[in-house]
């Protein structure tokens, strides 16, 4: 078609700003965790070899991944004027007029939506750019198929996890399970206990099914016991309970890039256990009560802004969110959550008391179609005027599947109108004259 060859420049740019942006945020968290390492009140052989390997090791390599996304920047903008000059020959006929009028780029004939600007400001790379333009019902993982997506700083690392986290930290892997099977399990419920030990060494790659790249260096290792019991009651009722007691030793950081960023580094010892229960009645609601404890010492900063996806894998939202702190001594919490009937709104709070010293505080925030909330702890918390750590949360596909017939949410409402501005883009193409 005359005077519309290849990229559209504009989107050109303005991804390579985009990285650019990127670039400079990577910069920024390598410099606020490089801060937070050197200050922690961490000392000692460990604490020598953990910083010794973030400042050769890690943090060279997350500031030459923020190398590599300013020349693709430059990459970008460089496509972007040859694209210019492969366009210069247009004749100026009707929709090339038309094309100039619009405020967004209009590919025509074809879907009638503009395709999505990068966000000034965010991290995005070229995956999320590719996901948001699917995210109205199409773009599940690599093969088609709903996956699983993975961020550093998710269940699996940090506190807690050595000993049963889904993923190593480094390429070197040693332990695994020492009690398997089920004690008991008939209708009235299940009894499980187990027993793991593991630990981790050296540096790992992992990529996820939607192309999120996760880099890991440190070490860890630690054993834990624990079990895990269901039990049902009449007119759908459960009372579900778990616990466990371990011992750990930690010191990692990592960095995962694709659907936004997270990066984050922490060291830990101690011993830990916890016992929580959570009885859910009917409609869905459910009470969870729990106790905690730790005594040992850990520090660590933590980073992310990415996208979320929903059960089908499509991008729903978004998610952002920071923590830092470092404690030494005993500590005890308790904690509180609660979900309405339904679904509809969740809400969690922890409070607690300690013998030691330590400081720190977390903000973060969602909002998708699965989820619309904020949490906040610590002295972030503190500052509030709020003595707890403390999450809100309302669930708009919880919503609108309870109040629409059959198994309908908004995803799938987002999807039918896609699905219709699709079908009307096609037939305008099959049947427009130019």
């Amino acid at each position: 078609m005359a005077g519309f060859f290849g990229g559209d420049t504009d989107q050109l740019r303005g991804q390579a700003q985009a990285c650019r942006n990127g670039a400079q945020r990577l910069s920024d968290l390598v410099t606020v965790a490089s801060i937070a390492i050197d200050s922690a009140a961490w000392e000692g052989p460990d604490a020598d070899a953990f910083r010794d390997l973030w400042h050769s090791t890690v943090k060279a390599d997350l500031l030459a991944r923020g190398a590599d996304v300013q020349e693709r920047a430059r990459a970008l903008e460089a496509h972007a004027d040859e694209q210019d000059e492969a366009s210069s020959a247009g004749d100026g006929g009707f929709l090339d007029i038309i094309r100039d009028l619009l405020p967004a780029p209009l590919p025509f004939p074809g879907p009638l939506l503009p395709l999505p600007q990068p966000i000034p400001g965010l991290p995005l790379g070229p995956s999320v750019i590719d996901g948001l333009e699917n995210a109205l019902g199409i773009g599940s993982g690599e093969d088609g198929s709903a996956g699983t997506s993975e961020f550093y700083g998710d269940p699996g690392y940090g506190t807690g996890n050595a000993a049963s986290g889904d993923r190593p930290v480094g390429e070197s892997d040693a332990g695994g399970s020492h009690w398997d099977g089920r004690e008991i399990e008939n209708d009235r419920g299940y009894v499980d206990g187990y027993a793991n030990t593991r630990a981790s060494a050296g540096t790992n790659t992992t990529v996820d099914d939607y192309g999120n790249t996760t880099r890991t260096a440190g070490a860890r290792a630690g054993a834990e016991i624990g079990y895990d019991e269901m039990l049902n009651g009449p007119g759908g009722t459960s009372l579900q309970s778990t616990g466990r007691a371990g011992a750990e030793a930690y010191a990692e950081a990592g960095v995962t890039y694709g659907d936004g960023f997270s990066a984050g580094a922490s060291a830990g010892a101690g011993a830990y256990g916890d016992i929580n229960a959570t009885v859910t009645g009917p409609f869905g609601a459910s009470n969870t009560l729990g106790v905690r404890g730790f005594a040992g010492a850990e520090a660590h900063a933590n980073a992310y802004s990415h996208a979320t996806r929903n059960e089908d894998g499509d991008i729903n939202g978004w998610t952002f969110g920071a923590d830092a702190g470092a404690f030494a001594g005993a500590k005890a919490d308790a904690d509180f959550a609660a979900t309405s009937p339904g679904g509809w709104l969740s809400s969690s709070a922890s409070m607690g008391v300690s013998a030691g010293a330590g400081l720190g505080g977390s903000f973060g925030g969602t909002v998708s179609t699965d989820e619309v909330g904020f949490a906040v702890g610590g002295d972030v918390a503190a500052a509030l005027g709020v003595e707890a750590d403390l999450s809100l949360s309302v669930h708009p596909n919880e919503i609108v599947n309870d109040i629409t017939p059959g198994d309908y949410d908004l995803d799938d409402a987002i999807g039918d109108a896609s699905g219709a501005l699709e079908d009307a883009g096609g037939w305008i193409s099959d049947h427009s004259p130019f």
